[in-house]
């Protein structure tokens, strides 16, 4: 059939539309800051899972954004929760289903932001992650803590009970084995009440702000991630608790700005060399409610657990943390006795693997004595059984035992290098395999009785959606509980792994991410996002969240962005780690020189055009290679540490020791005394109410630039602590970012 002239034009320009119609649906959104951070690139993700005390549900709160955390990075998404539902899964039937609705949920445990606290208060509920919620020991009610108030409601007939009702700001709740009482953290000391209702009872005396009984300062739940103060005994009898005496640990003034009466809060902070907390074990008798103190003392006790009825376990370490005792002590008499002692010439890692099996004759202990953490069997005498696994590579935690069947579920990065999988092993050494399969990272959350586990599974490919699923392998079930949003159309770009070689031969590890199409000859501008802390990698195997979603949304602006870890943190294990001892930041600069040398050779790559950024310890490196090299042309700083003098006690005297002693290393690598050497164009940002690098730091480096008459740019975030938190902040903040790059690269 012939057309007509004007026909044929109609139905050519019908095909051209068509063509360009399907072409425009065919290419990928485009990144915007307001669609990773107003709008929310993630799908509603769980929080507090747990495990119902039959092993068989899990029970989990849906929150508005992920709350993923960052090893002293700072966090990157720090969520402050809005609406949620507590919701109620059965592995085996795979029924999931609303157990207590959001509107219910909203009075009896608000979320941070519904709560209305402060900053710093949302700022400890969700790094810590501590529990909106409890189950009883026989699942048949719950109790709702976030209100301040112990609200107990009951499944069957739903409603709430409350109970200590004259006490507002309970702390840490937690059931009494047999569930007819519940204890609690009430103005510093620990107390106890029936579920029955009543009069509740003191059981510690004495507590104030300076003295804490079973209540936690700061720097214990950082540090040690220590996140209780105190304990019930397996049959209920006696609780074990740590009495914190702050009295000569130095304070830190936190101003308030934004109220017409600015007010000051001076928070307790020790800095290395200063006096910590002074701790000591309380074990108070629930019928005589008398108290006996642990015969033992140490600068340190990060650890309290009980190994059964009558013997509470307690881990002491030295001040210079290279030095770990556990003992052994009689609840009714406080006296105690050695069991081994755990000693490295560098650090001893304080883990929660210490596990006591039933049998009352072993426990099992991971130790990085061989350089690598592993698995090891003791009998209760301090006598070592076995090593259960050994190997070049490291286990990263014990998941739990099934002592009925033998194994010792653990997770280690045997087979993936930059991930994480679950295996098992029998407790005699045989039969280890691997039970995760997919490449990537598997976090897992086992049930009490290890006969069941929920797969936090994410991994570094853009392609792979990050999901959760519970599994019970004796009947074969398994359960999607989460599953992400798909961000295929968003042309996320593979990033790129590459092993570099120190002169020395030792190990540099880069990520690249580039832009889709690059034009031959064309060189972009790179930002190099840089950490540089001692044995905690940026370069994993695992999905990063909305700041890696921001480096994507750079390279769709045409920027290259590359990641370094430096040879203490390129290869996960304590013998690489122990490379930056004493060295924290010049270390991580002369690998930082190799890493550059291979960007700048890249024939996509502005050599002359480079930025480094980083939050927290990577606001540390990013400050101090700006005053150390001329590698970069920019620095981002956010939340820096400058000098190590201004940090706190635990984690800096671990990798650095005593300023008194070690002056030289101190002064080394500070960069605060670096400033009067940094080239380039440097921003330094920090939160004014950050009681985790306080904002010392950058006054400091501040300090140091103007002393040396060298420019800078500052932004300051009021009331924010060490995350910036909120949608608008976070929108200004990386917006800032972006146009600084804009403007000086």
């Amino acid at each position: 059939m012939r057309h007509s002239f004007p026909s044929a034009i109609v139905c050519l320009l019908a095909t051209i539309l068509f063509s360009l119609d399907a072409n425009a649906q065919s290419l990928p959104k485009a990144l915007t800051l307001e669609a990773i951070f107003d709008e929310g690139l993630s799908a509603k993700d769980l929080a507090q899972l747990t495990w119902t005390p039959d092993g068989r549900l899990t029970y989990f709160l849906e929150v508005e954004q992920p709350t993923p955390s960052e090893a002293k990075a700072g966090s990157e998404d720090d969520a402050e929760g809005g609406e949620r539902d507590l919701w109620v899964a059965d592995v085996e039937s795979g029924e999931k289903k609303i157990l207590v609705s959001a509107d219910e949920l909203a009075a009896m445990a608000p979320s941070p932001s519904q709560a209305g606290v402060d900053e710093r208060e949302k700022t400890r509920r969700t790094r810590f992650e501590v529990s909106a919620y409890l189950f009883s020991p026989d699942g048949s009610q719950i109790l709702f803590t976030s209100s301040g108030q112990l609200l107990l409601y009951h499944l069957a007939d739903k409603n709430a009970t409350v109970l200590a009702p004259s006490k507002h700001g309970v702390l840490d709740p937690k059931f009494s084995p047999d569930g007819e009482s519940i204890a609690f953290v009430f103005e510093h000391d620990v107390w106890l009440v029936p579920i029955s209702g009543g009069e509740a009872r003191q059981l510690t005396r004495g507590g104030h702000e300076l003295l804490l009984h079973g209540d936690l300062d700061w720097v214990y739940p950082e540090e040690f991630g220590v996140r209780t103060g105190y304990h019930f005994s397996p049959d209920g009898r006696h609780i074990a608790f740590l009495e914190m005496d702050q009295s000569s640990v130095p304070t830190y003034p936190i101003t308030e700005q934004l109220a017409w009466q600015a007010t000051v809060d001076l928070h307790r902070y020790p800095q290395p060399g200063a006096p910590n907390p002074r701790v000591r074990v309380g074990i108070v008798n629930l019928e005589t409610a008398r108290t006996v103190w642990l015969d033992r003392a140490a600068e340190y006790i990060p650890r309290i657990d009980w190994a059964d009825d009558d013997h509470l376990a307690v881990q002491l370490l030295d001040r210079a943390q290279e030095e770990l005792e556990l003992v052994l002590a009689d609840p009714a008499t406080g006296r105690s006795k050695s069991v081994f002692f755990e000693r490295d010439p560098h650090w001893v890692d304080v883990t929660n693997d210490l596990t006591f099996l039933a049998d009352t004759e072993h426990f099992l202990w991971t130790s990085q004595r061989s350089g690598l953490r592993h698995l090891y069997l003791y009998q209760r005498d301090g006598q070592l059984v076995r090593q259960l696994t050994t190997g070049e590579y490291r286990l990263d935690s014990i998941a739990g035992v099934d002592e009925a069947s033998g194994w010792v579920y653990f997770s280690s990065n045997e087979d993936n290098l930059l991930g994480r999988d679950l295996y098992r092993i029998k407790l005699d050494g045989s039969a280890k395999e691997r039970l995760t399969q997919e490449k990537g990272t598997h976090a897992i959350d086992m049930s009490p009785s290890a006969t069941a586990w929920v797969d936090h599974y994410s991994a570094l490919d853009p392609s792979v959606v990050r999901r959760r699923t519970a599994h019970h392998p004796a009947s074969g079930a398994s359960l999607e509980i989460f599953r992400d949003r798909e961000l295929s159309d968003y042309g996320l770009v593979q990033p790129e792994i590459r092993e570099l070689e120190a002169p020395d031969g030792a190990t540099v590890r880069v990520l690249l991410m580039k832009p889709a199409k690059l034009k031959r000859g064309k060189k972009h501008p790179m930002l190099i996002y840089v950490y540089g802390m001692a044995g905690v990698p940026t370069i994993r195997d695992t999905r990063r969240g909305n700041r890696h979603l921001f480096h994507q949304f750079l390279v769709q602006q045409g920027y290259v962005v590359g990641y370094i870890d430096d040879r203490s943190s390129a290869i996960p294990g304590h013998k690489h780690a122990a490379l930056a001892d004493h060295d924290i930041g010049p270390v991580a600069a002369a690998d930082a020189a190799v890493a550059v040398e291979y960007f700048s050779s890249l024939p996509y790559v502005d050599g002359d055009r480079l930025a480094v950024w980083g939050w927290s310890g990577g606001g540390f490196s990013t400050c101090f290679q700006m005053g150390h090299t001329d590698l970069y042309k920019v620095g981002i700083a956010g939340a820096p540490v400058t000098d190590w003098r201004l940090y706190d006690s635990i984690y800096t005297e671990r990798y650095m020791g005593l300023p008194e002693e070690e002056a030289e290393a101190y002064d080394r690598t500070s960069a605060v005394l670096g400033a009067g050497d940094v080239k380039g164009r440097l921003l330094l940002i920090h939160g004014t109410h950050d009681d985790n690098v306080h904002p010392q730091n950058t006054l400091q480096m501040i300090n140091g630039l103007i002393e040396n008459r060298k420019q800078f740019d500052l932004m300051l975030y009021p009331n924010k602590t060490h995350g910036i938190t909120g949608a608008d902040h976070n929108v200004h903040l990386y917006s800032m970012i972006f146009e600084y790059l804009e403007r000086h690269l």
